[in-house]
């Protein structure tokens, strides 16, 4: 039952934050009236200068009442959810505390990285959802052995970790983790389906289904999401009205006309090989919405050396690497000057090491038996500057290579940590 006496104010939060929804459970649980700003706007209303004065930060979700203001999750929570909710001793507050900022920094990022794609939020990064998913197991791989003799994570009731944790659980039960998945994590899907369908839970978030299929990323959301901008017209020149023509004093006879020099064909690239077998286009779809293994058929099935080629690449100019974004602003340049072979060739560049201790490094899969690009002065800018190397596909060594770095496998080179990914 609710405690007597909550708190009541205004919550300034977007539609379906788990922030503001686990702000509004520990409302119910300790008997506070929280209302929902109907007319908030993210990027919107926190930037205007009525909220910052009650919230700098532009934090969201944010409460205001009339004891204060707080803009903090964990703060708010605590305020509407009461002492039992909180912790009634010193070590229990210190416990649930730990916990909550445990799931906000190791969980809640983790799983982020794994919905956002299959919301159209964020792209299909293989790297960075295989490093999450390794991040995110090792969190339930630790709370499932906590778990093994426990009912709630501190004490013998529901507390905030409990609500906190399972809230940053909830799209991942019901989104990714199948039947399959959950099999491995017993002691969390038990706690899990405790806590998610306790009354005071259910009154804000409604019934949690678990999981039947994992989602996958969502392609069609993630294009209506990130619209390419409209390309600009260029305004035409305002006309001048025609001036009347004076008469013309006799022209002296024209010069015989000189032919023409015969223009130059420009060749385009790739026009004397024959149409390959393997088309860039699906395999790049493949890529951004298959499994590895699913990548590696169509590859293996359709890949003919010498219609493509496979080559690694490693900057030449490594020890002039010293400051992050600039490194990763070398390859982002050079993506951008050979956004015209985008049809030709795929490519892979990764950034590895700290600041003055970097490397980059990658892989292409291109057009034709050669280094494709020389096949345009224009593609040869950058390239110059990184030594070459055609791999032969025909040994598993190089094709296992290939299929390590299309799964994402690489968390560093040489012992140098991963730092960033460029997909071209």
């Amino acid at each position: 039952m609710p405690a007597p006496n909550g708190v009541s104010g205004t919550l300034y939060t977007y539609a379906n934050n788990p922030r503001a929804q686990l702000i509004q459970i520990a409302a119910e649980y300790g008997g506070s009236t929280v209302k929902v700003s109907p007319d908030f706007t993210m990027g919107v209303t926190n930037t205007t200068p009525e909220y910052l004065a009650k919230f700098p930060f532009k934090q969201v979700p944010a409460f205001e009442s009339s004891a204060g203001n707080l803009s903090d999750t964990f703060a708010i929570a605590s305020l509407v959810g009461g002492s039992a909710l909180r912790g009634e001793s010193e070590m229990t507050r210190c416990q649930i505390t730990q916990f909550m900022n445990t799931a906000e920094t190791s969980l809640f990022p983790a799983a982020c990285q794994i919905l956002y794609p299959c919301w159209g939020l964020m792209p299909n990064n293989k790297n960075v959802i295989a490093k999450a998913n390794v991040q995110f197991n090792d969190y339930m791989s630790s709370l499932e052995s906590y778990l093994n003799d426990k009912t709630y994570l501190v004490g013998e009731a529901v507390t905030l970790a409990d609500l906190t944790v399972a809230m940053y659980l909830r799209d991942m039960y019901n989104m990714i983790l199948d039947e399959s998945a959950r099999s491995k994590y017993i002691n969390v899907t038990r706690w899990f389906t405790t806590i998610i369908n306790q009354d005071e839970v259910t009154r804000v978030v409604g019934t949690t289904a678990l999981c039947t299929k994992p989602a996958q990323f969502d392609a069609k959301a993630f294009a209506a999401n990130h619209p390419k901008p409209a390309k600009q017209e260029k305004a035409k020149p305002e006309q001048k009205p025609k001036q009347e023509a004076k008469p013309k004093a006799a022209a002296a006879p024209a010069p015989a006309e000189q032919p023409a020099a015969p223009k130059k064909e420009t060749k385009k690239p790739f026009s004397d090989l024959p149409k390959p077998k393997m088309d860039m286009e699906q395999f790049k779809r493949l890529y951004w919405n298959a499994e590895t293994h699913e990548i590696m058929q169509y590859f293996d099935e359709n890949f003919i050396d010498g219609e493509w080629s496979v080559w690694t690449t490693t900057y030449k100019y490594n020890n002039e690497l010293t400051v992050t974004h600039k490194t990763n602003n070398l390859v982002k340049g050079m993506f951008q000057r050979l956004e015209t072979m985008k049809k030709h060739a795929f490519g892979l560049m990764y950034v590895f090491g700290e600041p003055n201790d970097q490397v980059i490094t990658g892989i292409w899969l291109g057009r034709g038996d050669k280094l494709f690009f020389n096949e345009d002065d224009n593609w040869t800018t950058d390239i110059v500057h990184y030594d070459t190397e055609r791999l032969d596909m025909a040994k598993p060594e190089n094709r296992a290579l290939f299929e390590k770095w299309i799964a994402g496998g690489f968390d560093d080179w040489q012992g140098k940590p991963f730092e960033k990914d460029h997909i071209y």
